[in-house]
């Protein structure tokens, strides 16, 4: 019976083409397409959020809806809006806050969630964010965040203050989506104003966020130190910390080595890369390499790897995830959405800290800000403990390695790029991995080129 189930690959096929035919959830136009998110999957079927999207984006938000396949039959249940009524609203809001709501809209939502912004009759001042989340577990978020408020000062880490519903960790179990409250952080998100800010701008921005980071990987962990997700516990008010199987990446887990974690990624990576869509001439000259390496090759992971920190990490905590002072935009106002929390090697962070420092691109890989070398500098140099880790042999090591699977799946390259363009839209994966087949595989490289 299993044999004939629609696999996770099939069924997101079979959504595509369900959403574009537009019987789904509407006409899919023009700049428009489908995106989604796996909620749930289970023996008998598969379950996403799913929207029409902009290419470009959206300054509304667009509407969300859970559509479910059973895996036997192939066939779609009728899509379901996401959503919360006014008065899940009023409930939602009462039991964690005592207060009554006001008034709500809807609000800009997250890649993993779906936002509301709701006013209190008690206090016209404060406002809330109420999230719809699917991705982790809304009481853990709540609750290393707790760990963040009593432990670092807000005007090191800024977060949200959040207000816990009772009873959220069933109701999340039980309907596969959790609801979050926090407060409304007035600001606006660095990502897109980031590039326009001044050289000494983003000097003053960089120092402030590398103590941020720094005081993330300060929190203590259970030892001995594990590398998987972080899940927080509160039991009564006392919060406990503990490593499970991997969930950003899907490696499973938890790891007791770097080196394991390192084999898993890099593999996962593969993976990618095999199903990747759209990118046939790179696969076509490095793929079989690239497979044929990590079959034989990842054994030569050094050991020195093992000796580089393991710490709490907001795994996605990059420009989209700050807000900043909308007079000051080196202000960090708040770090949000911790659905990402980590146990893991802090280098794995690499490409989160170097989008600071270098311009958004389609390759994923844009040119370097003017002086980016002066951004680092002053980063490392706010956090010295932590630089003299990242200038290490450990870490450098580490990097080689976690870089070779962060590049070996390129983005797709559009065909009407001029040749310049193409030539250098894939140049820094071809780098990184031709690099590495050349450094541990030489006599590969050398059969095939021959």
């Amino acid at each position: 019976m299993s044999e004939s189930l629609l696999t996770e690959d099939e069924g997101v096929k079979a959504l595509v083409a369900y959403v574009n035919s537009g019987s789904a959830i509407g006409p899919v136009g023009k700049g428009k397409g489908v995106g989604y998110s796996l909620m749930k999957s289970s023996p008998t079927s598969f379950s996403w959020s799913t929207a029409i999207e902009d290419f470009e984006g959206s300054d509304t938000p667009v509407d969300r809806y859970l559509i479910k396949i059973d895996r036997r039959t192939k066939e779609f249940i009728t899509p379901e809006p996401i959503v919360l009524s006014e008065r899940e609203l009023v409930d939602a809001v009462l039991a964690a806050t005592g207060q009554h709501l006001s008034s709500w809209t809807r609000f800009t939502d997250g890649s993993m969630s779906i936002s509301y912004k709701v006013a209190v009759k008690e206090d016209p001042d404060v406002a809330y964010v109420v999230q719809i989340r699917h991705y982790g577990s809304v009481a853990s978020m709540d609750a290393f965040m707790t760990v963040i408020s009593r432990t670092i000062s807000p005007s090191v880490l800024p977060i949200p203050p959040v207000y816990p519903i009772p009873g959220e960790l069933v109701h999340q179990s039980t309907t596969g989506m959790g609801r979050q409250i926090a407060r409304y952080m007035p600001g606006q998100v660095v990502l897109p104003i980031y590039a326009g800010l001044s050289h000494e701008e983003r000097l003053i921005f960089v120092r402030k966020l590398a103590l941020a980071f720094s005081a993330c990987w300060e929190i203590q962990l259970p030892e001995p130190r594990l590398v998987g997700e972080l899940i927080a516990s509160n039991i009564d008010g006392h919060i406990t910390l503990r490593v499970g199987p991997d969930r950003h990446n899907g490696l499973g887990g938890p790891f007791h080595s770097v080196r394991d974690y390192l084999r898993a990624y890099i593999k996962r990576c593969l993976v990618l890369l095999e199903k990747q869509q759209g990118i046939e001439e790179y696969k076509e000259k490095y793929l079989h390499r690239i497979r044929i390496f990590v079959e034989t090759r990842l054994h030569e992971i050094p050991a020195i790897v093992e000796t580089v920190p393991i710490i709490a990490m907001h795994a996605d905590m990059g420009p989209h995830n700050i807000i900043v002072s909308n007079q000051t935009p080196t202000e960090i106002q708040a770090i949000i959405d911790w659905e990402f929390l980590e146990s893991a090697p802090y280098a794995s962070l690499h490409r989160e800290m170097d989008m600071f420092f270098r311009e958004n691109a389609p390759n994923g890989f844009g040119p370097e800000y003017e002086r980016a070398d002066e951004l680092r500098e002053a980063f490392w140099s706010s956090i010295p403990n932590w630089k003299r880790w990242n200038e290490s042999e450990a870490t450098q090591t580490f990097l080689e390695w976690f870089r070779f699977g962060l590049f070996m799946q390129p983005e797709y390259r559009p065909k009407e790029l001029a040749d310049e363009e193409r030539d250098s839209f894939w140049a820094e994966n071809i780098r990184v991995v031709e690099g590495m087949l050349d450094k541990y595989s030489p006599q590969l490289n050398e059969a095939i080129n021959a």
